[in-house]
C-alpha cells in the first residue's frame, strides 16, 4: 500500500480534512515530485500540488494525476484560496517544517480553521525501505565504493586533503552518481580526531592515516561510508585502536535483529569501547537511517527507544577520537532482515587491506 493511500486513510480515521506537507523530501517520498519550493495538500478525496511557473511543466510530467495549482500571488495565499474552496476546517501541518509566518497567514485568511501540528507521520513510513528504495541505496553504495577504490590509487605523500576530496567528488560523478551525498570529509593524521573535519590544504605526510567519510547520491537516494587508509606502515598504537573500533562495529552488527531497540545496538559497541579504556573518546551516536536524506530515522544512539524493524536501513559507525593523535571511524550500511541484517557496503576494512 502506498504512503499516499495510508495518509488518506489516516485522515479519514482521525476526522481531519487535509494534510499540508511542506517538507520537500516528504513530498518527493509521497508523490515522487522531484521539484522544489512547492507544497502538497492531501485530502481524503483530492490532492493539490502548489507550485510556481518554474515547476508547472515538470509537475505535469512527474505527477499528472494530481491537481497542479500555479501560484499567482504568494504560495501560501494561493493555498489559502484552495483551503477555502475545499472547505477545510481541520488541517494537519508538519510542525518541523511549517513556518510561523505560514501559520499566521492561514489564520489571517481562513476564519475558524484548526491547524494541528504533527511530527513524524511520513518519516515513520520512510524508516522501512521498499525493494525499489533498497535497490537505489545499493546502487549509491556501489558508485561510492568504485570511486573510492580509484582515488586510493592516487593518494600519495604530498597530496592535500582537499585534492583527495575533489578527486573523490569527480569520481562519484564519473561512476554515475548525481553528486556527493554531503561535503566529503578527509582528515589526515592528527586532524582525524575531529569527527567532521573539513578537508583542507593540509598535505598527507609519511606514516599518516587518512580518514575519509563520503557518499554518493543516486536518483535522490544516498550512501554514507567511512574508511581509514594508512601511508606506508601501521603503527602499534594505531593497530590497537583500529582493531578495537573494528571489533566494536562487528559486535554491534552481529547483534542486530528486529525487535531490539536502537539503544540496545548502540550499547553493544559503546560498552566494548568503554571496557577497552576509551569511554570519553566515542561521543557520537552509533548510526543513523539513510535514504532520501543522509540522516533520517531510525537514530541509533544511547537515548533512542526506537524499535528496529525489518526493512530499516542504517549506518553502524563507531569511532575513537584522541586530540593530538588522530581518530578512527569505520562506517558501513546495513539492511535489517527477518532474522538479523545484511551488510550492504563492501569496501575493504581489514587491517591487512588498508595500507596504501
Amino acid at each position: 500500500m502506498s504512503c499516499l493511500i495510508k495518509l488518506k486513510e489516516k485522515l479519514r480515521k482521525d476526522g481531519v480534512d487535509g494534510f499540508l506537507i511542506t517538507n520537500e523530501v516528504n513530498i518527493r517520498y509521497v508523490i515522487n515530485f522531484t521539484g522544489s519550493e512547492s507544497i502538497l495538500l492531501i485530502t481524503p478525496d483530492t490532492d493539490c500540488l502548489f507550485t510556481d511557473f518554474r515547476y508547472v511543466e515538470q509537475a505535469q510530467h512527474d505527477v499528472p494525476w494530481i491537481k497542479i495549482v500555479e501560484r499567482k500571488v504568494s504560495l501560501i495565499k494561493t493555498i489559502c484560496g484552495r483551503l477555502k474552496l475545499l472547505k477545510i476546517k481541520k488541517l494537519y501541518v508538519e510542525s518541523l517544517y511549517f513556518t510561523f509566518s505560514q501559520y499566521l497567514e492561514i489564520k489571517k485568511n481562513i476564519q475558524g480553521i484548526e491547524t494541528i501540528a504533527t511530527q513524524g507521520i511520513i518519516e515513520k513510513y520512510r524508516k522501512r525501505k521498499t525493494q525499489e528504495e533498497i535497490k537505489k541505496i545499493k546502487t549509491a553504495i556501489d558508485i561510492a565504493e568504485r570511486a573510492y577504490q580509484e582515488v586510493l590509487k592516487k593518494i600519495t605523500v604530498g597530496i592535500s586533503e582537499k585534492n583527495v576530496a575533489d578527486l573523490l567528488e569527480f569520481g562519484i560523478r564519473n561512476e554515475g552518481g548525481e553528486r556527493s551525498s554531503f561535503e566529503i570529509i578527509c582528515a589526515a593524521g592528527k586532524r582525524a580526531s575531529q569527527p567532521h573535519a573539513r578537508a583542507t590544504y593540509e598535505k598527507v605526510k609519511e606514516k599518516d592515516t587518512i580518514l575519509i567519510d563520503w557518499g554518493a547520491s543516486f536518483q535522490f537516494y544516498n550512501s554514507d561510508l567511512t574508511r581509514i587508509s594508512v601511508i606506508d606502515r601501521i603503527s602499534p598504537q594505531f593497530k590497537k585502536i583500529y582493531q578495537i573500533v573494528l571489533d566494536a562495529q562487528c559486535f554491534a552488527i552481529e547483534s542486530i535483529s528486529p525487535g531490539l531497540t536502537a539503544k540496545d545496538i548502540d550499547s553493544v559497541a559503546r560498552v566494548y569501547i568503554e571496557k577497552k579504556g576509551f569511554e570519553k573518546c566515542f561521543g557520537h551516536g552509533l548510526g543513523h537511517g539513510i535514504g532520501l536524506e543522509v540522516h533520517e530515522g531510525p537514530s541509533i544512539n544511547r537515548r533512542s527507544k526506537e524499535v528496529i524493524e525489518e526493512g530499516m536501513v542504517f549506518t553502524i559507525e563507531p569511532g575513537i577520537y584522541i586530540p593530538g593523535w588522530g581518530g578512527v571511524r569505520i562506517e558501513d550500511i546495513v539492511l535489517v532482515t527477518a532474522d538479523g541484517c545484511a551488510i550492504l557496503s563492501r569496501a575493504p576494512k581489514k587491517l591487512t587491506e588498508i595500507v596504501i
